[in-house]
């Protein structure tokens, strides 16, 4: 082997142990890892690191990009499922789950500064749309959701549930929140208790179960006779 392919070979094999320990560090304590503590669980020499990598920064961005790809290719994956209310609570959990044990991940979610190219988080918007319109659109999901809505409350969930003694719980209420409401219709009677006449359309908030005041007053004897 000539010497020129073999600096080549030693140089990747450098980046690529930079970037293992890099996404090891970031996930454990974000981006204010010291650089020099990358280098060190790489086996490498700080300028190694610089060589390959101009900032920390730059080197956060690649790291939490290849990240969320693989997110954004789970997402894409997802967009066809035969049940999209279940397509879209189990990737938010998906998300949430990964991001709470991925500090990197974690805060490019809580970021809107660019840390990740536009093409990752428009991919990464597009999606959480598709998937949360296709949702509401067989009732999974309240209609007056929308997606920067989800971008937030992924973020906020994420932030939650870092730490807490009952993983899941925040996924769990916030997965309800995002659920329409259903309100139990009330049970009327249909016909007044006392003669089975129609009952008239009731003007307060209770349901009428007489149709006229007389019925109410002979119900009310009836009641005073089989108490007494």
């Amino acid at each position: 082997m000539s010497e020129v392919p073999a600096r080549r070979a030693d140089a990747r094999r450098n980046r690529d142990r930079v970037l293992a320990a890099a996404q090891q560090a970031f996930a454990e304590d974000g981006i204010l890892v010291p650089l020099d503590e990358i280098a060190r669980r790489a086996g490498v020499g700080a300028g190694t690191v610089y060589r390959h990598f101009a900032t920390k920064e730059a080197l956060f961005a690649e790291v939490v990009t290849d990240r969320l790809e693989r997110v954004v290719d789970e997402a894409r994956k997802l967009i066809h499922a035969d049940d999209p209310g279940q397509a879209f609570f189990g990737f938010f959990t998906t998300v949430v789950e990964r991001a709470a044990f991925n500090r990197a991940v974690c805060e490019a979610l809580e970021s809107r500064a660019g840390i990740c190219p536009i093409r990752v988080e428009q991919d990464f918007d597009h999606l959480i749309g598709e998937l949360l319109r296709r949702a509401q659109a067989v009732g999974a999901v309240r209609a007056d959701v929308d997606t920067a809505e989800v971008r937030a409350l992924l973020a906020g969930c994420v932030a939650m549930e870092r730490g807490r003694a009952r993983p899941g719980r925040m996924v769990e209420l916030i997965g309800d929140a995002l659920r329409p409401t259903v309100t139990k219709p009330v049970e009327r009677n249909e016909t007044c208790e006392i003669c089975n006449a129609p009952l008239p359309a009731s003007t307060t908030g209770r349901p009428a179960r007489y149709c006229s005041p007389a019925c109410r007053q002979k119900a009310h004897r009836q009641r005073r006779r089989s108490s007494s």
